[in-house]
């Protein structure tokens, strides 16, 4: 979907101020719609509510029926209360809200309050409707205009005030196709929208893009995408078809916070171009994952930087560039599953190839995309039903329980003991998840595999997502000691089952055997 804006200018000033009525209506509309829809009413009782209340006609209705619904839609996926949306801005809400403001001020806030909360029109695109039946663009005496439904067999005329701006403007492209639409009936739908701002009026236009057919698939292997916000980045990792490692690189992303949006908007757009040129270099699909949401923080969770670089980490837009650049060039795009590619490519795939666990990550989502799947390692899943050395796993975790319980204790401030708070509920979780791996409650002189792991569907998805989930409990913080950044530990772990000296580093204590023998068993 390609969306051009453009400005809109009136010949009288009745005219304007028909459509300003109009809008007026069709937002009550759409918020009224917006509040039907939160209380469960279905959509066809709502919409019989909107000619006697609005005097709308029905694809009008229609529109402001759709725009409730992706309102609604894009606050869940942001992870937002639709209860709790203020149109026309919270901000200027407030503000307004306040009694010691008055004058000029005052009146310029106002204007820009019923801008945003008065100032919307849309309409759904129709291909049987000559495009759109509400707003539809014409072709008058050479110039291109919007005719605006305002009524019952009533319309105005706004002129479109669009230059273009370079060679490969995409405005080049909308004129093309209504021009051919004209000449040869050769009709498409388009969605047009209209919005106020600072006095003047503006169409947006979208449309279905006319796409080249894909030329590159991934039967000649994919590029796989890992996106990281601290440091921001996009780490890249080129499979063959046959799954194996051929390359793997960055792509770096400068700080984006406290940028204008239009220049945030043109680094994203490069950091795109660059990723889409090299696989059309290298004749490579793009693997990417399928983010819905990511995590952002809370307030008070005692990590105030870490949430600013997450709140400036515009990862969803980034991707549908990503998407939009690649279809453009014939290049086949293919979503997975995020579960578990950051764990799976730090234990299994950085050891193994020496790269760092974006890279890592990166390559799992590009072996994802050809369709493998990922088995556990032959000498992690020995240890895993090792009872020395989830011994050891369990007694490094109880230690961690202890410590932060008492850093807990110790620490005066409620913010930085909110961030101690998470660190401990993290390791009970990881305690709790390897404790109930083997069984619970130590049997005998050792720990026992749980049974579940025993059985012939054990590489069955649940089961084997609960497996990796036990091996990051086990080698994350036990071998690794919670970094992230060095993964050469793993290796001897990886390749020979050996883990008494990584561990030993972090542990050594434990490793000697002194603080979990009652785990070991006696000697026989």
């Amino acid at each position: 979907m390609l969306t051009l804006q453009c400005q809109l200018r009136f010949e009288c000033q009745k005219d304007q101020e028909a459509v300003s009525e109009l809008m007026c209506r069709f937002s009550s509309a759409m918020r009224f719609a917006f509040k039907r829809l939160l209380e469960g009413k279905e959509e066809s009782e709502v919409l019989k509510e909107f000619p006697s209340l609005f005097n709308l006609n029905s694809r009008y209705a229609y529109g402001a029926l759709v725009e409730a619904k992706m309102t609604i839609a894009s606050l869940k996926e942001l992870g937002q209360s639709p209860k709790k949306v203020v149109f026309g801005g919270r901000k200027l809400f407030e503000e307004l809200a306040k009694k010691h403001l008055s004058g000029k001020r005052r009146d310029e806030l106002l204007e820009k309050w019923r801008e945003r909360r008065q100032g919307l029109l849309f309409s759904v695109g129709q291909k049987h409707a000559k495009g759109n039946k509400n707003l539809r663009l014409v072709w008058v005496d050479g110039c291109l205009y919007l005719r605006i439904n305002v009524g019952e067999r009533e319309w105005v005329y706004a002129k479109v005030i669009r230059r273009v701006k370079r060679d490969r403007d995409k405005w080049k492209v909308l004129l093309a196709r209504l021009m051919r639409a004209e000449a040869t009936g050769d009709l498409f739908p388009y969605t047009v929208t209209l919005r106020r701002k600072e006095g003047k009026l503006y169409a947006f236009i979208s449309f279905e893009e006319e796409l080249p057919p894909v030329s590159i698939t991934k039967a000649q292997g994919v590029i796989g995408l890992d996106l990281n916000a601290v440091p921001q980045h996009v780490a890249l990792a080129e499979a063959s078809s046959d799954g194996n490692l051929v390359s793997h690189g960055a792509v770096p992303i400068p700080d984006l916070s406290g940028k204008p949006r239009k220049v945030r908007d043109y680094i994203l757009w490069l950091t795109a171009w660059q990723i889409v040129r090299l696989a059309k270099e290298r004749g490579k699909a793009i693997a990417l994952e399928r983010l819905r949401h990511m995590p952002k923080g809370e307030r008070g969770d005692g990590k105030p930087a870490l949430r600013r670089k997450l709140g400036n980490w515009a990862y969803r837009s980034l991707l549908e560039k990503v998407k939009i650049l690649a279809r453009r060039e014939g290049i086949e795009v293919v979503e997975v599953s995020p579960a578990y590619t950051s764990v799976i490519g730090a234990l299994k795939y950085a050891p193994q190839h020496l790269l760092d666990k974006d890279r890592a990550a990166a390559l799992v989502i590009a072996r994802r995309a050809l369709g493998f799947e990922e088995k556990m390692p032959k000498h992690y899943g020995r240890l895993l039903g090792d009872g020395e050395f989830l011994g050891y796993a369990v007694s490094y975790w109880e230690e961690k329980v202890e410590e932060l319980r008492a850093r807990k204790r110790e620490e005066k401030n409620k913010w930085k003991g909110n961030a101690v708070r998470k660190d401990l509920e993290k390791a009970k979780k990881s305690l709790q998840l390897l404790r109930e791996s083997v069984g619970g409650e130590p049997v005998g002189a050792t720990y026992q595999v749980a049974p579940s792991q025993e059985t012939a569907d054990r590489w069955k998805e649940p089961v084997r997502e609960k497996g990796w989930q036990v091996a990051y409990a086990a080698l994350a913080e036990p071998i690794l000691g919670g970094s992230f950044r060095d993964l050469s530990p793993l290796r001897p772990v990886l390749v020979l089952g050996e883990w008494e000296r990584p561990a030993r580093r972090l542990a050594p204590d434990l490793v000697q055997g002194r603080d979990y023998q009652h785990y070991r068993g006696r000697p026989g």
